[in-house]
């Protein structure tokens, strides 16, 4: 396999939200909980794009809450959920998404969550299409 074909498979930090002030912007956008997982999104917009990353990616942000467990267990929860995001980011619409760790998320699988995430996916992209 040549080095251009292959796919990278990484969550960079263009790709993360990673201050507060996004993180409460997410609070008035979209939200739907199914399973491990709960999500809130807003739609990307132009002029918020980060350098480099443009408007075709999405972002995407992880929260553990204390409700999960302790910390070695919403480590683990966390370490999951950056793998099942470096799996799947490409797939997502150019959306900003918040992940919320439910506490049935300690048992999930790296595949259950690469799972739950295309299913979320198609969900936003479906609701897009939807939205007026």
């Amino acid at each position: 396999m040549a080095r251009s074909d292959r796919r990278t498979f990484s969550f960079p930090k263009s790709a993360r939200i990673l201050r507060r002030s996004e993180y409460d912007a997410l609070k008035g956008g979209r939200r739907f909980a199914e399973g491990p997982l709960a999500a809130s999104w807003i739609p990307r917009s132009g002029e918020g794009a980060s350098p480099g990353m443009g408007t075709a990616g999405a972002r995407v942000g992880i929260a553990v809450s204390s409700k999960v467990g302790q910390a070695v267990v919403r480590n683990r929860v966390k370490r999951r959920l950056r793998e099942a995001i470096r799996h799947e980011l490409s797939g997502l619409p150019a959306i900003d998404l918040v992940l919320i760790a439910r506490p049935s998320a300690t048992q999930a699988t790296v595949a259950e969550l690469r799972s739950w995430l295309r299913r979320a996916g198609s969900r936003i992209a479906a609701d897009r299409e939807g939205a007026p």
